[in-house]
């Protein structure tokens, strides 16, 4: 497994391995619909993003965060996702 931003991460414990180790494929396959929607539709939060592509915002929010550490996108504003906390748009670099 590669690291983390480039395979999902986990902080500790075996269940966190377990869960990176089982989206290793499906969120490199994720991270690049991700950055293509961002590409396409710069300034959505990752709330908007997951509703776009049909995901659950559980599977875009960890790939978001990947592409930020990579320096792939950068924020672009604020907003707010779907429980009314101020979340951050993106853009690509």
């Amino acid at each position: 497994m590669s690291a983390y931003p480039d395979s999902p991460g986990f902080k500790e414990g075996d269940t966190s391995r377990a869960a990176a180790e089982a989206m290793t494929y499906r969120g490199k396959t994720l991270r690049k619909t991700v950055y293509a929607c961002i590409v396409i539709n710069p300034g959505l939060t990752a709330d908007e993003i997951a509703a776009r592509l049909g995901e659950s915002v559980l599977a875009i929010r960890p790939r978001v965060s990947e592409l930020r550490a990579s320096g792939l996108i950068v924020e672009d504003g604020k907003g707010k996702n779907k429980s009314g906390a101020t979340a951050h748009r993106w853009k690509a670099r």
